[in-house]
């Protein structure tokens, strides 16, 4: 096990949370905002290394969300890994914030979603065999797109989804679900630490 502080800022609140074998339980820190500010994540990464006696130094990886998501959210969260990872010496690498939703479940397959504008979600379908694997680009729909989907919807903690949406249980936050991406990965990659975005909206009427 490694010593991991992961961030989350592309949805609805902002997250924190630290793995470390020197803790008995994981650390998280979340706070419902509606675009997650750098300074609440700079708050939640100070709390949860004060309480396992920690420095930013004694981390071995930093990981974080990079969109697609808000788009202040993703900057904000990318610019706090950036500094903490150089202001450190410590690695950092940024995942998919619909790879982060994914991971939240033990369903085989599902349809991960992130808020966007303008009445629309970002989708993408992912399945897990060792690892989770796109089956789909991601894109844009409308919101009400996703009560006529098959696969479970997974979305982030207290995102209002249209009546009749198949929903997917879910095991853990999506700090979490990062901290166990971060697990797995073999090396990071600094490439990642950039804003994914997807800027083209359905019509309003889009069903």
């Amino acid at each position: 096990m490694r010593t991991v502080l992961a961030l989350v800022g592309c949805g609805g609140r902002a997250e924190v949370a630290l793995l470390s074998p020197s803790l008995g339980a994981l650390s998280l820190v979340a706070l419902a905002s509606p675009s997650p500010r750098s300074d609440l994540l700079l708050r939640g990464v100070a709390m949860v290394l004060e309480a396992a006696s920690l420095r930013a130094e004694d981390l071995e990886l930093i990981v974080a969300t990079r969109g697609p998501g808000s788009f202040t959210g993703i900057r904000n969260t990318l610019a706090c890994v950036l500094g903490l990872a150089a202001g450190a010496g410590v690695p950092a690498h940024a995942f998919s914030s619909l790879l982060a939703q994914a991971a939240r479940c033990r369903e085989p397959e599902v349809l991960a979603v992130q808020p966007a504008r303008k009445g629309a979600v970002y989708v993408q379908t992912l399945r897990r065999d060792r690892t989770w694997q796109p089956l789909t680009e991601p894109s844009v729909r409308s919101i009400t797109w996703l009560a006529n989907q098959r696969l479970p919807v997974v979305a982030p903690a207290g995102f209002p989804l249209p009546e009749g949406t198949p929903v997917a249980v879910t095991q853990r936050t999506t700090a979490e679900a990062l901290l166990s991406l971060a697990q797995e990965l073999e090396a990071p990659d600094p490439s990642t630490l950039r804003p994914f975005y997807l800027e083209e909206f359905p019509p309003r009427e889009a069903a």
